[in-house]
């Protein structure tokens, strides 16, 4: 299904793709010298015994973030039959599930989180070979800094990432650089070149469509695919309130889920169908005593505080605010 559900997809996954790209961190790490070498190479001694200390102090660290409780952390470490690190996205992204608690616990008390469960997940020189590396990731991180924002523009965007691209040049390697950002970078040039083409007003919608067609198909396959898989979600939704317009039961509609999403999405929003219709005849029961509350002819502080009752009575505090928000817009 193509037309505005395809864009809204996409965009959606361009400002996803986009902010990734800019994480800015709440503190300002120190800043490594940076390296670009064709692997990450540990110098014995320009930071072992830093390394070293942060691993001791790691290990003597308690309890683990609570955003971490109930999660295994993201990505892979792997070394090869040498004892050196394979740098993939995997570590990219072990990296910064790492760095998602920031905000918890401060970088260095992270670093030393880092740097133990390096030890304990690597060899002695792949471990240090990781931690150069995250060293480096930091520091570009923070240098991400003193880059301007775009204005939401293609040109500004496009602009954006080719600055985020010549700062990689000063920090890593041309391996770590297609290895940690490589498939990002070419998914945002595809959803870039696709916002020009749904722009471009010089062209009619068949032409348009056909070229967004060649743009889709020039994509490496598993890209494709990623592209095809970000908009199943839409075009799903449009097509069970397509059945349901038409009376089609509530098995076709987890029938159709499951047969495109699989079964445990198809019983997810099931589930979600369920809760919210759930929550609108609570709001409707809601709604009903409330008029009933005003056309009682309380004095305004006594419906008031019936209103607020009635409330607490149907509703959680989370809800209770959903709620107050709805009553002033008129929901």
């Amino acid at each position: 299904m193509k037309g505005p559900l395809a864009l809204a997809a996409t965009m959606s996954l361009l400002v996803v793709t986009l902010a990734l790209m800019g994480v800015w961190w709440r503190e300002t790490p120190s800043k490594p010298a940076p390296v670009r070498s064709d692997a990450p190479a540990a110098d014995p001694d320009g930071g072992e015994s830093e390394f070293q200390d942060y691993v001791a102090r790691g290990r003597k660290l308690g309890e683990e973030p609570a955003s971490w409780r109930g999660t295994v952390p993201d990505g892979a470490l792997r070394e090869d039959e040498r004892g050196n690190l394979i740098v993939s996205e995997e570590v990219r992204r072990r990296f910064d599930y790492f760095l998602s608690a920031l905000g918890e616990e401060e970088l260095n008390v992270l670093r030393g989180r880092v740097a133990a469960h390096l030890r304990g997940a690597l060899s002695e020189r792949a471990a240090r070979q990781a931690w150069d590396l995250f060293e480096r990731y930091i520091g570009y991180r923070s240098a991400l800094r003193e880059l301007d924002e775009h204005d939401g523009s293609v040109a500004g965007m496009r602009q954006s990432l080719e600055e985020r691209r010549a700062l990689r040049d000063q920090w890593f390697s041309a391996t770590t650089r297609e290895a940690f950002f490589g498939f990002r970078d070419r998914y945002a040039d595809f959803a870039l070149q696709r916002r020009e083409l749904l722009e471009d007003e010089r062209l009619d919608p068949a032409e348009k469509q056909a070229r967004l067609d060649a743009l889709e198909a020039g994509l490496p396959e598993d890209m494709r695919e990623m592209v095809r898989a970000s908009r199943r979600p839409s075009e799903v939704a449009e097509a069970v309130r397509q059945l349901r317009e038409q009376g089609a039961p509530e098995a076709r509609v987890y029938q159709y889920r499951e047969q495109r999403l699989g079964a445990e999405a198809a019983e997810r929003l099931g589930e979600l169908d369920r809760r919210r219709e759930e929550w609108r005849e609570r709001y409707q029961a809601y709604q009903a005593q409330r008029r009933a509350i005003e056309d009682s002819g309380l004095a305004e502080e006594d419906r008031e505080d019936a209103i607020q009752r009635l409330r607490a009575s149907l509703f959680d505090e989370a809800e209770q605010r959903r709620v107050r928000a709805l009553d002033r817009i008129g929901g």
